[in-house]
């Protein structure tokens, strides 16, 4: 079977190191190797595909961009999981023991939707190995979340969740089109984006679920410190303003700035090349300034 990976060309290396955590990562890194390490970690469901357009235009700016894979995603290993799913915990562990495996000791963190609850832990567990983090499309805690709660149980008639196909072991293509579906330029983009969900096995989408929606960083937010930056756009349907007042009501610690992105969407890195490009200069912008 093709690899989900197979239908983008990226000017990118693809590696592999084992962690001490149990589990063998994949990841993905281009530019200069003298370049300034950015590390840009992918949403709940994206793996590298999340970062294809915009890790080489980082690379091209000079920067040293290092993509993993975390846990469940991609070409990373799946390994069973406890009812508590793979938590954001697991996920920072796993990052912090990538890190020191690749030999990164500090980095600029850029998170996505679920990527960026695993930069708010790594900032507040390792400050000491952050230059700056850089949060896209990120929230407080993740429930109640009317699209999450809806990805993991379903609707009890159209779609019916995360173990509502258990007889066939398979996520039905009709949900798996809905939870792709993406207005990115680049058909071959589009080809990737869904034959990754296509081919992540059916109790992946449990752990992976189950692990963010128990996410809550209420009572921690605060212990964020150094310098922040918080890129929301204004039609996202998964974290929307709300969640975005609760985020800047508790970033008190830090050195925050924030940047909004007119009618883009949760997914607004990979929306149009106009908003990945506006990304893009946000990311660099910000890292030349912290």
């Amino acid at each position: 079977m093709k690899s989900y990976a197979d239908y983008i060309q990226v000017d990118w290396e693809e590696h592999f190191v084992d962690l001490p955590t149990g589990i063998r990562m994949a990841y993905t890194v281009c530019g200069p190797e003298g370049g300034v390490p950015v590390v840009l970690i992918h949403g709940v469901t994206d793996g590298r595909i999340s970062w294809s357009q915009v890790a080489p235009m980082l690379a091209g700016l000079g920067y040293r961009v290092y993509v993993p894979e975390y846990r469940g995603n991609g070409k990373t290993d799946k390994p069973e999981a406890g009812p508590e799913g793979y938590t954001v915990e697991t996920h920072v562990k796993d990052m912090l023991a990538f890190l020191d495996a690749v030999g990164i000791p500090k980095a600029h963190f850029v998170g996505h939707s679920l990527g960026s609850l695993i930069a708010q832990r790594i900032n507040i567990e390792a400050p000491e190995r952050v230059l700056s983090t850089t949060l896209i499309e990120s929230a407080v805690k993740c429930q109640p979340n009317e699209v999450l709660t809806w990805a993991h149980d379903g609707d009890g008639k159209d779609y019916l969740g995360v173990h509502g196909y258990d007889d066939v072991q398979k996520m039905p293509e009709s949900f798996l089109k809905e939870w792709a579906d993406n207005t990115n330029d680049s058909e071959d983009f589009q080809r990737a984006t869904i034959e990754h969900i296509r081919q992540m096995p059916y109790k992946v989408w449990d752990y992976l679920l189950t692990g963010l929606n128990a996410f809550d960083n209420r009572a921690d937010i605060g212990k964020v410190s150094g310098k922040v930056q918080v890129i929301w756009a204004t039609e996202d349907n998964i974290f929307p303003a709300s969640d975005q007042e609760e985020l800047k009501a508790g970033l008190t610690g830090c050195d925050v700035v924030y940047k909004t992105v007119e009618g883009g969407s949760h997914n607004v890195h990979w929306d149009s090349p106009a908003t990945r490009a506006l990304v893009t200069q946000y990311i660099d912008e910000f890292i030349k300034s912290a």
